[in-house]
């Protein structure tokens, strides 16, 4: 019993939540990603300090290490007997397999492994423009009434594209996009992390969000370190630089100065430290907090390899900001 209430008090003090509609389950407003645990023993580890701090929602994809991160996963969550607990995300039609039949193929493949019977949320990792939005929203649907998955939306779309799908949705009767899938952080993406990437850090993509309050799931949501001291910024560039040897000739790195370093993520980066000195915090967890404040049911996926990465996000959590502070520190209305 002492043991039980231990745990309920850290899951209070650390953790927010938000909702999505059509989902009858409380999210966990950061959301841990699956894309770097390769040991199991390693991976039960951290993923049972997230649960002991109030986390339960977990993003995975079918192409994450060739299946392997959703495997483990599946594994976890049997051998704890928890899984109704969780919120699972599955993402699949990565380019170039971005079509209506590798939706099918690749879920059944993932809730396999995932030794699920469905996926709470289901995100398309790309889109795909020679396929009309109809057909994509077809099969989602198609795949919500079999009951596969809960909820969908999709990653790496445009603001043009995803209204578009709704639109079509709404015109045939069927269940639209409730989830947008893009980078962002208060660093805005200047150079695409990977071919295909879209950043929502944008006027338009903001004001859409706040109106219509569609929910956003943000990756990199902390600029990849942008935010850390120079010197650390830019042995991460050169860590990544130095790792990825797939990149062809004349491909940038994806690290924080090759995808974020601009005059104006510099000016945000000060003003994120200006405001971190006078909150007595850092400025990654000043640029942590940005998504978690925006006007809309706004979460941040993380991707922590070790026990300490993840309480230091937890830190985001503490931080509220303004809208004001929010705009001040996104250079909104040239403030």
């Amino acid at each position: 019993m002492e043991t039980t209430n231990k745990l309920f008090d850290k899951r209070r003090y650390f953790m927010k939540y938000d909702k999505i509609k059509g989902l009858n389950k409380k999210i966990s407003k950061l959301i841990i990603g699956n894309d770097n645990q390769t040991n199991y023993d390693e991976a039960s580890k951290l993923w049972d300090h997230w649960i002991e701090v109030g986390g339960n929602a977990f993003d995975n994809a079918h192409i994450y290490g060739g299946g392997s991160m959703e495997t483990l996963l599946g594994k976890w969550h049997r051998s704890r007997n928890n899984k109704d607990d969780l919120v699972i995300i599955a993402k699949g039609a990565h380019t170039p397999n971005c079509n209506p039949k590798s939706i099918i193929s690749e879920l059944t493949e993932s809730l396999d492994r995932l030794e699920s019977e469905f996926a709470d949320i289901y995100i398309m990792h790309r889109d795909n423009l020679e396929i009309p939005v109809g057909e994509f929203v077809d099969v989602l649907n198609e795949e919500k009434n079999k009951g596969r998955i809960k909820i969908f939306g999709g990653s790496n779309w445009t603001l043009d594209r995803f209204k578009d799908a709704n639109k079509w949705a709404k015109i045939h009767n069927k269940e639209a996009f409730s989830i947008l899938n893009n980078n962002l952080a208060l660093c805005k993406m200047i150079n695409p992390l990977w071919n295909g990437c879209v950043s929502s850090n944008d006027e338009s993509i903001l004001d859409y969000l706040e109106s219509s309050k569609t929910a956003h799931l943000s990756w990199s949501s902390q600029g990849r370190g942008y935010f850390l001291p120079d010197e650390i910024t830019k042995k991460i560039e050169e860590d990544i630089t130095a790792s990825e040897t797939w990149r062809q000739p004349g491909e940038h790195s994806s690290g924080p100065l090759s995808c974020f370093d601009s005059k104006e993520n510099r000016e945000r980066k000060k003003r994120a430290l200006n405001l971190a000195n006078k909150m007595h915090t850092t400025p990654q967890n000043i640029a942590g907090a940005w998504p978690l404040n925006l006007q809309f049911p706004s979460f941040a996926l993380i991707g922590p390899r070790n026990i300490e990465e993840i309480d230091s996000s937890l830190n985001n959590l503490d931080i509220n900001l303004s809208n004001d502070e929010v705009n001040w520190l996104n250079l909104s209305n040239n403030n």
